[in-house]
């Protein structure tokens, strides 16, 4: 199975009996048996014919739209994948304040040891960089996670952990990218975007997942509600961030598969820094790549899975936390 990113501007996606063609000015540039796609994005001035967007809610084939910069517009989902019953248990249990807190605790102090293994790998691999110290204070806010189950103090923790965080990525990441804080919306620094890219891939596989499970994607149990924002999709994917955002930024700098020139001038406008269409298209790709790529990560699986198929397994278990009323059942990613 495989996922479809157009992102050549003016190009089409159609159908032609069970092949999906993507083609620009009458001319067929590329066709894929409908069999083995799972899911497609269409970015910047992409199209798709309404045909196909039929036939996509009748396979269960998610449609997802992307700014060329990055941006999450939303996604066409087919409704046989919507289960009202799981959605009842889903709202009911945000409502009670341990059950969020005890979630919230696995959600954070995974993103907290996966971002500390991340900056050691870093630090390894940029000779003289010392995070020792920014590391101590995370494992601290690691500790202070379970002292309390108060969902404000949570936050609190997670914000400083964060802050932590980024202060030791800018030892780690090179001068010439400019990284001096995290900032978005818009990213001011061609690093800051590269992050803000990542996550918004990463938020639109965990999004997939919670919907094809059928739960509520802006109904969450750590990040508070707000208008427009899938909160369900930012809790589960804490503990990816690290892991598919931050080290996919990493990687593309470290490897120059992502360059300075990749990226357009500041927007008039913002001073937003966002990828040219070029760069957009390669560092895409590099997900793609990634969230194929096998681990063995989960520690109640056996064998070694995608990344994708990891999200997915991971949002199975929230179900079931939710099914039994036990937060414990959840076990959150951890690597090594």
């Amino acid at each position: 199975m495989t996922s479809i990113y157009l992102t050549e501007p003016g190009s089409i996606l159609s159908k032609n009996g069970n092949k999906l063609i993507i083609s620009k000015t009458e001319q067929t540039i590329r066709d894929f048996p409908i069999e083995k796609v799972e899911s497609i994005v269409l970015v910047g001035s992409a199209n798709i014919t309404s045909p196909l967007m039929v036939e996509l809610m009748q396979r269960d084939i998610t449609l997802t739209w992307l700014s060329s910069s990055g941006k999450f517009y939303g996604k066409l989902e087919p409704t046989r994948a919507v289960n009202i019953e799981r959605q009842v248990l889903q709202f009911d249990a945000a409502k009670d304040d341990e059950f969020c807190a005890e979630l919230a605790k696995k959600w954070i102090g995974a993103k907290i040891k996966n971002s500390i293994v991340m900056l050691k790998r870093w630090s390894r691999e940029r000779k003289n960089i010392d995070v020792d110290a920014y590391v101590e204070k995370l494992h601290k806010s690691f500790g202070n996670l379970n002292t309390t189950n108060d969902i404000e103090k949570i936050r609190g923790y997670e914000g400083s952990a964060s802050r932590f965080y980024f202060d030791a990525l800018k030892e780690i990441v090179p001068v010439e990218y400019k990284f001096t804080e995290r900032n978005k919306q818009p990213p001011r620094d061609p690093f800051n975007s590269l992050l803000s890219f990542a996550y918004t891939l990463t938020m639109y596989e965990v999004y997939t997942s919670i919907t094809l499970k059928g739960l509520h994607p802006y109904r969450g149990f750590f990040h508070k509600p707000k208008r427009g924002h899938p909160a369900l999709a930012s809790d589960l994917m804490e503990e990816w961030r690290p892991i598919l955002g931050d080290s996919l930024a990493m990687h593309s700098i470290s490897h120059k598969i992502v360059t300075k020139e990749d990226f357009l001038d500041p927007d008039s406008e913002t001073w937003g820094v966002y990828l040219a269409q070029e760069g957009s298209k390669k560092y895409i790709e590099q997900f793609e790549k990634r969230i194929r790529k096998h681990n063995q990560y989960l520690d109640y699986i056996e064998y070694p899975v995608s990344f994708r198929e990891s999200v997915a397994f991971q949002v199975g278990s929230l179900v079931k936390a939710l099914e039994e009323y036990d937060p414990d059942i959840y076990r959150p990613v951890i690597i090594r």
